[in-house]
């Protein structure tokens, strides 16, 4: 039998752990106490009321069972079972079955507690008892750090996809087919295997049931929901909560109630609304505290949990905001720090208002700047090292995050130099991504420019084949590792054409930033971008500038920048807002014919970072430092 539902009409209505007379703490949204079966002093013995009625589970000896069952062992053992649990259903004051919804109840209370309530409790209960038999499952639960004796506690189970075995389960229960593909109206559109996890709202009745893949490897939304329900219902709502403290994922949500705090929901990593700042009002909340994980782009989540603030001040709850260092999560710092230092964390975060949420925010951003810095060896290079230009990697301490404008004299040269360093970053930096905007020339002119770097070879020689079947050989193989790093997506070409402009420049960029985490950004050609805002500014270089600055400030990655510049007596000439704007200036020029690539940047602390000789092959136009 998969799960004993003999008595599961009556336990679930009339039945609480209160009436057995034994002392509980509330631990999370359960009930905890000493386990009397195997050590009457050690508080491991959970009540919960996750698979539709209430149960006990003891995750040290592994007992567990109903409340009868409870009261049979604890208080008529010895008994016959026939005579113990009629013993113990006497103690428990003479249960009523559960009543039936009247006929002509409401058709949203049959929604709410009715028929809808029965097929997803007798959905989760299966899902249990396949989890119980699924190793894929139990090693997914093993991966996040649980076992399938806390995941009971939760009602999580194992949905193979395959929705026949569940049916013939429902027929025996007492349950039609029609009314299972009423409610779990999602049950056959998804057919991979999946953890499922029960949703309730704040009565504690479950009003959707959600799976996660268990390879989820290469899928941006990992999560689907079997049953349609109330979006806007946080995930994990406890009623009497007065200081709620809301996290983005449903196992940062579990994590933390299993390990006994309080009032830990979810918005199941949707964006926070006031309907569900309403409901937790409801609930009792007078202040609400958001736990984030560190987006990449900064301003933009500031900006968004500002509008939170304002949402919270209009429903009169008080606000608090804590950023976590990025990488980290609510799951994973609970499980590493323990539960106190959550909870003495956001005790210790300063009360959000508009006129303290930018401070507090800046604090964070301060330590947690700190920190990093702190955790960085002295001879760890901060930025991506590139192997043909050591001493340049070794003098700026790698390329780091910003603007730099890139020129040259002769200025053909600067296109030699830009892709000498796209393909050296690649090479250089397994994790790195680059892509390479070619606005001056057709996109197959960069192929052939770096085909002729990796062979050796002129641009002439690459573009036919050779007499010499070793040259050949050799573009054979240069266009394989071209077409690996393009496979591999550690490398794309962009060129101009006819929609191309900075507001598409800017949205494709900002969505592969989320993708990417290292990336980095050459422009070549900046005088040829198409300007599609800052109509109000008259000049030209002046748009362009500020749409650089607008996306180097929302990627915050290494953004090269290739254009005209002219040497003067009293420096470099050019459009002002390039030179007042770009962290630094990389100037190749031939003084003496001899070629020499400086770095000049008064932001670095250092006028002139670097200088150093640089050798260009004169058949590929390959550009490395003089060894």
């Amino acid at each position: 039998m998969l799960i004993d539902q003999e008595h599961t009409s009556f336990v679930r209505v009339k039945t609480h752990p209160r009436q057995l007379g034994i002392p509980l703490s509330r631990w999370g949204r359960n009930l905890i106490a000493c386990c009397p079966f195997h050590a009457p002093e050690e508080t491991s013995l959970f009540f919960y009321d996750a698979l539709g009625y209430w149960r006990y589970r003891c995750l040290q000896c592994g007992s567990e069972g109903d409340l009868i069952e409870f009261v049979m062992r604890s208080r008529f053992n010895g008994m016959e079972e026939a005579a113990a649990r009629a013993e113990a259903v006497e103690f428990l004051g003479g249960l009523e079955p559960e009543q039936e919804t009247k006929q002509d109840d409401h058709l949203w209370l049959k929604e709410v507690g009715g028929e809808k309530s029965k097929v997803l409790e007798c959905f989760v209960r299966y899902c249990h008892w396949a989890a119980c038999k699924s190793p894929s499952s139990e090693e997914y639960l093993q991966s996040r750090g649980w076992n399938i004796g806390q995941a009971q506690l939760y009602g999580l189970g194992y949905y193979s996809g395959d929705p026949e075995p569940f049916y013939s389960y429902c027929m025996l229960s007492g349950l039609e087919r029609h009314h299972v593909s009423f409610y779990l109206d999602n049950l056959e559109a998804y057919r991979e295997p999946r953890i499922t996890i029960p949703a309730r709202n704040s009565k504690g009745l479950i009003h959707s049931v959600y799976g996660r893949l268990i390879e989820d490897e290469g899928k941006i939304h990992p999560y689907v929901s079997f049953a349609s329900g109330p979006g806007d219902t946080p995930f994990n709502i406890q009623p009497e909560i007065s200081n709620p403290i809301i996290v983005e994922g449903f196992f940062d949500a579990l994590t933390a109630d299993l390990a006994g705090i309080p009032g830990v929901c979810a918005t199941m990593f949707q964006e926070l609304t006031a309907s569900h700042l309403h409901k937790l009002k409801a609930c009792g909340a007078e202040m609400v505290t958001t736990i984030l994980s560190r987006e990449e782009d900064r301003r933009a989540q500031e900006y968004r949990i500002q509008s939170y603030l304002k949402m919270a001040e209009e429903l009169n709850l008080r606000f608090k905001s804590i950023i976590l260092p990025a990488g980290e999560s609510p799951d994973q710092l609970v499980r590493e720090k323990g539960a106190d230092y959550l909870i003495d964390l956001i005790n210790k975060t300063e009360e959000d208002t508009v006129h303290t949420h930018r401070r507090s925010m800046l604090l964070q951003d301060i330590k947690e700047n700190f920190d990093v810095a702190m955790n960085c060896p002295p001879e760890t290079c901060v930025g991506y090292v590139m192997n043909s230009f050591p001493k340049l990697t070794r003098d700026i301490d790698g390329i780091q995050s910003g603007c730099f404008f890139v020129s040259s004299e002769p200025f053909g040269l600067k296109t030699s130099l830009l892709s000498s360093f796209a393909l050296d970053l690649v090479q250089s930096n397994p994790h790195l991504k680059v892509i390479y905007v070619a606005l001056e020339t057709p996109r197959r002119q960069i192929f052939d420019r770096m085909i002729a770097m990796l062979t050796g070879e002129s641009v002439l020689t690459v573009r036919k084949q050779s007499e010499d079947d070793q040259v050949n050989e050799r573009i054979t193989e240069a266009t394989r590792e071209l077409m690996n790093l393009v496979r591999n997506n550690r490398l794309e070409i962009w060129e101009d054409y006819p929609s191309f402009d900075s507001n598409e420049l800017q949205s494709v960029l900002k969505e592969e930033r989320k993708q990417n985490a290292d990336l980095v950004v050459m422009i070549d050609g900046l005088d040829h971008l198409k300007i599609a805002d800052r109509l109000e500014l008259p000049d030209i270089h002046e748009r362009r500038s500020f749409v650089m600055l607008d996306l180097y400030k929302s990627l915050d990655i290494p953004i090269f920048l290739g254009g005209e510049l002219v040497p003067t007596a009293e420096g470099f000439s050019g459009p002002r807002p390039y030179l007042r704007d770009s962290d630094a200036i990389y100037w190749l020029d031939s003084p003496e014919e001899n070629l020499v690539l400086s770095v000049n940047s008064n932001r670095l602390g250092v006028s002139h970072s670097y200088k150093s000789n640089i050798y260009i092959d004169p058949n590929s136009n390959k550009i490395q430092e003089v060894e």
